[in-house]
């Protein structure tokens, strides 16, 4: 029996969560080296100007988590009231079958049960489909982060007795991608899994 979708919202919720966690990490990564850029002058002007960018990437990444939140959170609600109408639904239908002198009584409630649960279905494929729109945004962000790690790791080649410092920074840097890499992953095997 697979996982009602409300719960799999709700987990792909959590999973972005600890990716917004990593990302608050790796905020703090990029203002410490930006201290180390700054105390070690010339020799890392380009490593400082990489520190900005992973400080915005940092920010796009928890800016980016919490909408996905949002969005997660939406969706579970979309999915429990779903659920139900789909409830609400079967038991017209039951108390229906058993007296049929009800029947008419509750035809028209039953149309509006069917018709708020036709837009509820409706509003949760957009929210599936958007969510999964940004897990795809929120990779190119990791992707980005890589390229950064890697870029980092050829400007402390040159920064002289700073070079094992800035080489550990990028390291950091490498390590958080990673690691939010394998929540959004976790967030997006979840969504393969639902259950409208």
């Amino acid at each position: 029996m697979s996982t009602p979708i409300f719960v799999t919202a709700a987990s792909i919720a959590a999973q972005l969560h600890q990716a917004q966690h990593h990302a608050r990490g790796l905020a703090l990564t990029a203002k410490n080296a930006r201290a180390l850029a700054v105390r070690a002058g010339s020799k890392t002007v380009g490593f400082r100007a990489i520190t900005q960018f992973i400080d915005e990437l940092a920010s796009d990444i928890i800016r980016q988590s919490q909408y996905i939140n949002q969005l997660s959170e939406q969706v579970s609600q979309h999915a429990v009231a779903l659920w139900r109408g789909n409830m609400a639904d079967g038991r017209f239908d039951w108390v229906m079958a058993e007296n049929s002198e009800h029947r008419a009584s509750l035809a028209h409630s039953q149309r509006q049960c069917r018709l708020r649960s036709d837009e509820l279905s409706e509003r949760l494929r957009r929210g599936l489909r958007l969510l999964e729109q940004e897990l795809d945004e929120s990779e190119k962000h990791i992707r980005t982060a890589n390229l950064i790690a890697t870029s980092s790791k050829v400007e402390a080649a040159s920064a002289g007795e700073f070079r094992g410092q800035l080489e550990v920074i990028a390291e950091n840097i490498n390590a958080t991608a990673n690691q939010i890499r394998a929540h959004l992953q976790q967030a997006r095997q979840l969504l393969s899994q639902r259950q409208i």
